[in-house]
């Protein structure tokens, strides 16, 4: 009983434990905090890249390779409910008219300084319309300058140019609206006299509208163009070729088997053909922003163990400053271990306390910082966190369990490991040298 009643005296006459106290809610705080809302922000990366890819994508086809046979072979799968052929091709956009500009002079374009890098996306909009989020992507745009007139036909085929869709934030940064006309160069590798030559093929097009996803990735390089005019400046009359099929399925879920069936059902015909689900296709990226933060979490923890470094300072002169008290403990009867035991537990007190406070802390913290965020902005025009630049609607936050679990087991650990260190000191101190000058 002594003990306990030892250690509560001595957290309770001595203050400076609310700085190991502090400490250690900090580092807890921030560990909980900063995870968090980096997790929340890994989820909605992950959705917005989803929401911008196929859930199967079949490419690496041989050229040239049609579309009617692949087409057939993909049906056969029982978890493939949709397809979409596609041709991806990547040229130069140089803008050639623009709202108060006057036009700008037919040049060698490629040697443009202003021309801009763009993959270019073939569809058929009919197909496309069941595999991937185009009409949601249309819809998202609301300013009526940059809305496409007939979204049943977003890539008119019947007009005297032939459309194309560009994100609205290439249109707004180049100052474009929907009917601007544009020019675009593309290069083939054309065998000429049995050596292969460089060509460039430019056309004209005109900007039917603007599509925008919430893959900011995404937006920034790809451009739609109709499918049929792509082959036309590409094939040369090869016919109804793809170098890329979106694939939708019955059931997600069952993804990565269905991606091993079409591989093996698509190889025998098409050696060297790719199938990958959205991850797969997006791992390098997905990884790159998991990999930051298992850095920020090695950084908090830093935080962390300098926090506990708290603990173990202000036990220490504690100790010190106790040392006639051990004396007098030890010559009434006081064992090694029960003088270890009032150290331990003052220690294991001020971390637990500690960690408590920053648990409660975090969450709150994470809870309520979009608010907190948006009374800063109305206030004092200050904006913690942008979320227009990621296409957020609030500060994203995810508080996993299991992570709050593996926080309060460091703390405690570490705590226990700062509060040992001067417990074990006190407990094998002598009493005649504690007494020596009383």
């Amino acid at each position: 009983m002594y003990r306990l009643f030892l250690a509560l005296h001595y957290l309770l006459s001595r203050p400076i434990h609310l700085l190991g106290m502090g400490g250690v809610m900090l580092g807890v705080w921030a560990l909980i905090l900063v995870v968090s809302i980096f997790s929340g922000f890994l989820r909605e990366v992950r959705a917005h890249v989803q929401s911008a890819t196929s859930d199967l994508t079949v490419f690496r086809l041989r050229w040239p390779t049609t579309y009617r046979g692949l087409e057939q072979r993909l049906a056969e799968d029982a978890n493939v409910a949709a397809t979409a052929p596609r041709l991806v091709w990547y040229g130069l956009l140089h803008p050639i008219e623009r709202p108060g500009a006057a036009p700008a002079p037919q040049e060698d374009l490629p040697t443009r300084a202003d021309a801009r890098f763009v993959s270019l996306i073939g569809i058929d909009p009919a197909s496309e319309r069941p595999v991937s989020g185009i009409e949601r992507w249309l819809g998202d745009v609301t300013e009526p300058r940059l809305r496409v007139a007939q979204p049943a036909d977003p890539l008119p085929r019947n007009a005297e140019l032939p459309g194309i869709l560009l994100s609205r934030t290439r249109m707004q940064r180049e100052n474009l609206v929907a009917g601007a006309r544009v020019r675009l160069t593309l290069a083939r590798m054309n065998a000429v006299n049995g050596e292969q030559q460089l060509h460039f093929l430019d056309r004209e097009f005109q900007v039917a509208g603007a599509f925008t996803t919430k893959h900011v990735g995404f937006d920034e390089s790809n451009a739609f163009v109709p499918i049929d005019t792509l082959r036309a400046m590409l094939a040369e009359g090869e016919g109804a070729v793809v170098n890329e099929v979106a694939v939708r399925l019955v059931d997600p879920a069952d993804a990565r088997a269905t991606v091993e069936r079409v591989r093996r059902a698509l190889l025998r015909d098409h050696p060297g053909v790719m199938v990958m689900t959205w991850e797969q296709r997006n791992e390098i990226y997905l990884q790159a922003i998991g990999h930051q933060g298992s850095i920020m979490k090695l950084i908090l923890f830093v935080i962390m163990v300098v926090a506990t470094f708290l603990v173990f300072a202000t036990l220490s002169m504690m100790v010190v400053e106790k040392t006639r008290d051990i004396g007098i403990l030890t010559a009434m009867g006081a064992t090694p271990a029960g003088v270890l035991q009032v150290f331990l537990t003052c220690g294991l007190a001020v971390t637990t306390v500690g960690t408590v406070l920053g648990i409660l802390a975090g969450c709150l913290s994470a809870f309520y910082l979009d608010a907190f965020r948006s009374w800063m902005k109305a206030a004092f025009g200050i904006d913690l966190f942008p979320t227009s630049v990621y296409h957020l609607e609030r500060v994203p936050y995810d508080l996993d369990p299991l992570w709050i679990a593996q926080v309060v087991g460091a703390s405690l650990v570490l705590g226990l490991l700062a509060a040992g260190i001067p417990a074990w000191r006190a407990a094998r101190h002598d009493p005649l040298r504690s007494l020596r000058y009383e």
